[in-house]
This record gives structure tokens, C-alpha cells and sequence, in this order.
């Protein structure tokens, strides 16, 4: 494993002087989370060609709203990207991926609705989902149970599709997107607004590093490609122990990696949702994935989830949905949150260029 891992992760470690890992029980990680998450913020240079605003859309729920002013005349509607950060359902906040939304605010150009859903455990799953649908009008997972965040997901799509002219976005150019965790509500969120038979609303999807499938439940059918869960079990930042232990000690001492993947997984068994459900597990609704509009999906090689990018990359493309992937090769999960740069210098760049494929076609 270690010689497949890129020079310049080693350069990261060696640069904070170890592999990075978060500690403790889930209360004490979200303080290392923001922890981290403050270190980050405090060095960024941010572009003045942005305004910024936090808004209240429901009781419990938050947006910001991120609208880039250079070139753009209120008269010019743009694309509205709803986001979800990262943070395993259980960490994480409105200014966890501040700087990622600024920039892609800037660059694509697009407004971008990020949102705060509720936390699981506290709020169970899918209410971050409805959330999500509400913010289209979110909560995070262990106050909120699963499916708390589907539910707020839910919640915050039906905000922001709805206010489209305040927010002078072009309802013809609406996507979704997220990181970790958040990429894997984007995939559940696309899922219910089909459901609800709102799937031209979409015009696209983009999934960064999601989960897909439960480790304990892959299907016979893909268990030959699910390797990455016993090859990368002691990579860079998430590891199959931190997995493990999280499965069946959730309130003891265990290790997780920065964007709480392994967090994920057993926070999900905590708070009730069964291995298949698809609320949670896309590739479990894998007869509905023809649906789906043009996916942007970006997979790390060095990543216990890295098959589940792949296995999904393959389902949607074998399903006849346009689908892009973007693979890193040698790179952990989560690396850009260390500084680490992406194989041609540039992920965020990496990313608009990806989300432009169905927003300005």
C-alpha cells in the first residue's frame, strides 16, 4: 500500500509531522473537527467577488448563500448549486467547506446554497434528507437520527428551487453537489426528488468521495470489485479499524478519519438504518439509477470507499445516464482538505470543470 501512495501525500504527513486521524467519542471529534476546521479557515485569502449570507429558512434550519458579484448583472440569472458538506452525518457545519464554496461560486460562476443540516445522531436518518428536500426547502446524525438528513435535504431543495428569482438563479440550470458524507446525500436527495417525480429540476449531480454501499451487505455481484475495503485498510486518513470498531463500539474510543466516513457507517447501524436501505445506500435503489441526469463523481484510490465511487460510476454509466469520473490516483480520501494538490495542480478546478458539463451546455 504505502508504494502506491503519491510523493505528494508524503509530503503533507511529513509536513504535520503524522497521519492525521480524529479521536474520542462523537462529541469530542466534532471539536476536533472544527478544530481543524478553524486552522483551515484562519489562513485562507478570501476573494472579495463574493457576498456571503446566512439565512433562516425553517426553525431548524440554515442556508448560506454564496453569490459571486464580478461580471454579473442581477439581470443574469445563474446556476444554483444546493451543497452539502462533509462530516459523516455527525460532524461538521456551515463553515466546515466555506472556502471550497467560494471558490466554486466564483470560478463556475454559480450561486451556491449550502446548507446546514441537522446532525445525526441526534436526528435520525433521512431527515438530513427531508432537509435537503426542504433547502429544495438540513439536520446532522447524534441528536438527529438518520433519515434526518434526506429529510432536511429534502426541506432545503424545496427552499431553493422555490426562491430561484430572489436568488436570480436560472431554474433551468440546478444541480447538487457535495463532499464525503454530503456526496452521498446529493445521490439519496436525486433519489427521493425522483420519487416525487421531480426529476427535471435536476440538471445534474456531483459526488465527491461518496460511500454507496454497506460493507456488510455489498451484493454477491460485486463482491470481487469490493477490494478497497480490506486494501486500504491502513491508508492515509480513514482506515478499515476506525470502520470496524465504529460498526459495534459506538460510544468507546476509536480512530476516524477527517471527513468521518468511518463515522458514517456506524453512526447509520446506531441510529437504525438497516444495510440496504437506499435511503442511505444507493446503489441498493440500483433499478432507479436510469433516472438520474448527467453524475460528475470523483473517487480516491487510496480510500476504503473507493470502490463503492467506482462500482456506481459503472451502474450509471451502464444505466445510459452520462456520467464523468475523476480519479486520483495515490491520494487518500478527503486530500484536498490537507493542502495536498490534485495530479494536475488544481481539484477545485477539477470540479467546476466537471459541474460546467451540465450547467453550461
Amino acid at each position: 500500500m504505502e508504494t502506491l501512495i503519491a510523493e505528494s501525500w508524503f509530503k503533507v504527513e511529513n509536513a504535520i509531522g503524522q497521519r492525521p486521524q480524529l479521536t474520542g467519542d462523537v462529541y469530542a471529534m466534532r471539536a476536533q473537527y472544527k478544530a481543524l476546521d478553524d486552522q483551515a479557515n484562519a489562513t485562507r485569502v478570501i476573494s472579495p467577488n463574493v457576498t456571503v449570507e446566512d439565512r433562516k429558512i425553517t426553525p431548524q434550519l440554515t442556508v448560506r448563500i454564496y453569490t459571486p458579484t464580478v461580471g454579473h448583472a442581477d439581470t443574469h440569472p445563474l446556476p444554483v448549486g444546493l451543497y452539502f458538506h462533509g462530516g459523516g452525518l455527525c460532524c461538521g457545519d456551515l463553515d466546515s467547506e466555506d472556502t471550497f464554496c467560494r471558490q466554486v461560486a466564483e470560478r463556475l460562476p454559480s450561486v451556491i446554497v449550502s446548507v446546514g443540516y441537522r446532525l445525526a445522531p441526534e436526528y435520525k436518518a433521512p431527515a438530513q434528507l427531508d432537509d435537503a428536500v426542504e433547502a429544495w426547502n438540513c439536520r446532522l446524525a447524534p441528536e438527529y437520527k438518520a433519515p434526518a438528513q434526506l429529510d432536511d435535504a429534502v426541506e432545503a431543495w424545496n427552499w431553493a428551487y422555490m426562491n430561484a428569482p430572489a436568488l436570480n438563479g436560472d431554474r433551468g440550470r440546478y444541480f447538487v453537489v457535495g463532499q464525503s458524507a454530503g456526496g452521498t446525500l446529493v445521490l439519496t436527495l436525486m433519489r427521493r426528488l425522483i420519487s416525487l417525480g421531480r426529476r427535471d429540476e435536476v440538471t445534474g449531480v456531483a459526488a465527491i468521495v461518496p460511500f454507496a454501499l454497506h460493507p456488510d451487505a455489498v451484493p454477491s455481484r460485486y463482491v470481487d470489485r469490493y477490494r478497497a475495503f480490506e486494501e486500504c485498510a491502513d491508508g492515509p486518513v480513514n482506515t478499515k479499524q476506525a470502520m470496524s470498531r465504529l460498526y459495534g463500539e459506538f460510544d468507546t474510543e476509536f480512530a476516524v478519519s477527517l471527513c468521518c466516513i468511518s463515522l458514517t457507517v456506524a453512526v447509520i447501524e446506531a441510529i437504525g438504518a438497516q444495510p440496504t436501505d437506499p435511503d442511505v445506500y444507493i446503489l441498493n435503489a440500483e433499478s432507479e439509477l436510469h433516472q438520474f441526469p448527467p453524475t460528475y463523481l470523483a473517487v480516491c484510490e487510496i480510500d476504503p470507499i473507493r470502490d463503492d465511487g467506482l462500482i456506481l460510476h459503472d451502474r450509471l454509466k451502464a444505466s445510459g445516464v452520462p456520467v464523468q469520473l475523476e480519479y486520483y490516483r495515490g491520494l487518500p480520501h478527503v486530500f484536498w482538505a490537507f493542502g495536498c494538490p490534485a495530479p494536475r495542480g488544481d481539484f477545485v478546478g477539477d470540479v467546476v470543470k466537471g459541474i460546467k458539463t451540465f450547467t453550461h451546455s
